[in-house]
């Protein structure tokens, strides 16, 4: 719940409303020996029925320090769910999801992490990371640019993003500069009636997320958008890459995008 109120503040200036998910984790049937063999069937039930018991108290508070939080300032609602696959289906009718770094809770036997999510839903994710406090997200907005497909999609689905900002910059990390790539960035960004900073740095693939994060700490951001996964996957999970390191430790709230 520590994401709670930044969120609420962003969704407040975009003027959006919220909806709150519980995602039930099922009974771990497989913590139990062999499925449960050696328990009697009396024993199984009492610990099914704790289970539960543990899982109803958990979102019965969840669900009233978030709608106590979000009715304050705009309209929310608040929805339970069993499976990862409603999960998905839920953030594929949504304009945004709101989900915390690494893997989510459980559903069952079945895990997601951040990125499967963001590749499954089709639409853009915004990742909050536990250390994040009270701190406003999207007033100082950093757009990743490396000329990709999954930066372009990014970088268009940040659109009202971008334009509640207070200020707003691109990170143009390569591992060859391309001036008249930074020139065509400055003639698309000057269109706006607002001044927009260029930080354009040569380095090679592997010190990508090193300097990204320098330029975050250096600027500012609150909000860092970028594309998910702009290499094969297979790729980024032997090799690493920006995707895979800032979805586990990102260094500020991430608005991602595939």
């Amino acid at each position: 719940m520590r994401r709670v109120h930044p969120v609420i503040d962003l969704a407040g200036r975009l003027g959006a409303s919220v909806t709150g998910a519980f995602l039930r984790p099922m009974f771990p049937l497989t913590d139990y020996a062999a499925g449960g063999a050696w328990m009697s069937q009396g024993q199984l039930q009492e610990a099914v029925e704790a289970h539960a018991m543990v899982v109803d108290h958990a979102e019965a508070q969840a669900r009233q320090a978030f709608l106590a939080a979000a009715q304050l300032h705009l309209a929310a609602d608040w929805i339970v769910l069993d499976t990862v696959q409603q999960l998905i289906e839920r953030a594929r009718l949504s304009d945004l999801t709101i989900v915390p770094p690494g893997p989510l809770p459980e559903g069952g036997e079945v895990t997601i992490s951040a990125g499967q999510l963001g590749l499954a839903c089709g639409g853009p994710l915004l990742v909050v990371p536990d250390h994040l406090g009270e701190t406003s997200i999207g007033r100082r907005v950093l757009v990743c640019w490396n000329g990709s497909r999954e930066s372009a999609r990014a970088w268009r689905d940040a659109w009202p993003f971008v334009m509640a900002a207070d200020h707003v910059a691109v990170a143009a990390v390569r591992p060859r500069p391309d001036f008249d790539d930074d020139a065509t960035l400055r003639f698309r960004l000057s269109r706006w009636d607002r001044e927009v900073d260029v930080l354009s740095e040569p380095a090679a693939d592997e010190l990508a997320p090193d300097v990204l994060r320098r330029k975050v700490l250096d600027w500012g951001s609150d909000l860092l958008v970028m594309g998910l996964y702009g290499r094969p996957r297979i790729s980024e999970q032997v090799l690493g890459g920006v995707s895979q390191e800032f979805l586990t430790d990102p260094p500020c709230p991430l608005l991602i995008s595939h």
